[in-house]
C-alpha cells in the first residue's frame, strides 16, 4: 500500500514538472514573439521610443524639485529721458547701441519703446521703425525703412491715412513712455524739467497737419460769419418784408 502511494506521488511530481516546463516554454515563447514583433517592425520601435520618452519625462518632472523664489533675471530698466530729437539724432536709438534703448517717432512725437524690444529691437518684425519716424509706415502699412534725413510733415497723406496715424499714436501714448518731439528743420529743442510730466510734454508737441488745417478752416469760417454780420448791419432793413 505504501509503495503504491509512493509511486503515485512520484508520478504526480513528474506530471507537475512537465506542466511547469510547458508553462515556462509557453511564457518564453510568448515573450519571444513580442520581442520579435517589436524588433522587426519600425513602427513598433518608434512607438516604444515615444513611450520610453514619455515615461522619462513623467519620472523627471516628479523627481525634480522646483526652485522656489528663484526668478529669471530681468533686464535693467533704463532711466527715463526727456528731450527732443532731430531726424538724424533719432537714428542713434535703434537698439544697437550699448544701452539698447529703442525710440520711435509717430506723428511728431517720440516714444521710448524699449520694453517692446522684441517687436522694435534688432531682429524684431518692426525693427525698421527703430530710431526713425514710423508715421508714414503706419499709415501705409509698410515695413520698409524710412531713411529720409528731412522731417516728414505727412502733407501728402490722405484723410484716411492720417486717421490711421492718429490711431497708432493713441496706442503708443497708452503703451509707451513719451520722450519728446521730433524737430523740424531749424526748430529749437525744448528745455524740459526733470519732474515734468507727459501732459506738459504733449502740450509742447507740434500740431499735426490735420489739426492745423482744421484750426485754419475754423478761423476762416469765423471771419466769414463776422463779415456777414457786419454787412447785414451796414445794409438798411428792407420795408418789403
Amino acid at each position: 500500500m505504501e509503495s503504491k502511494i509512493g509511486a503515485d506521488q512520484a508520478q504526480n511530481s513528474v506530471y507537475d514538472k512537465e506542466i511547469g516546463s510547458n508553462l515556462t516554454n509557453d511564457e518564453s515563447s510568448f515573450l519571444g514573439n513580442i520581442l520579435r514583433e517589436i524588433l522587426y517592425s519600425p513602427m513598433n520601435l518608434a512607438l516604444l521610443a515615444i513611450i520610453c520618452f514619455l515615461v522619462y519625462k513623467i519620472v523627471r518632472d516628479r523627481t525634480e524639485v522646483p526652485s522656489v523664489g528663484v526668478a529669471k533675471p530681468s533686464e535693467p530698466e533704463l532711466p527715463k529721458i526727456r528731450r527732443d530729437f532731430t531726424v538724424k539724432e533719432l537714428r542713434q536709438y535703434d537698439g544697437n547701441q550699448p544701452d539698447g534703448r529703442v525710440l520711435v517717432a509717430v506723428n511728431g512725437s517720440v516714444y521710448d519703446v524699449s520694453k517692446g524690444r522684441r517687436f522694435y529691437g534688432p531682429g524684431g518684425p518692426y525693427a525698421t521703425f527703430a530710431g526713425r519716424d514710423a508715421s508714414r509706415n503706419l499709415a501705409t502699412f509698410s515695413v520698409v525703412s524710412n531713411d529720409k534725413d528731412d522731417y516728414d510733415d505727412l502733407s501728402d497723406l490722405s484723410a484716411m491715412e492720417m486717421d490711421s496715424v492718429r490711431e497708432w499714436e493713441m496706442q503708443f501714448k497708452e503703451k509707451y513712455e513719451l520722450v519728446g518731439k521730433l524737430l523740424r528743420k531749424g526748430e529749437e529743442p525744448t528745455n524740459y524739467d526733470e519732474d515734468e510730466d507727459d501732459e506738459n510734454v504733449s502740450n509742447d508737441l507740434p500740431k499735426s497737419k490735420t489739426e492745423t488745417d482744421d484750426k485754419n478752416q475754423g478761423s476762416h469760417i469765423l471771419q466769414g460769419n463776422n463779415a456777414t454780420k457786419k454787412n447785414a448791419q451796414d445794409q438798411p432793413i428792407s420795408t418789403d418784408c
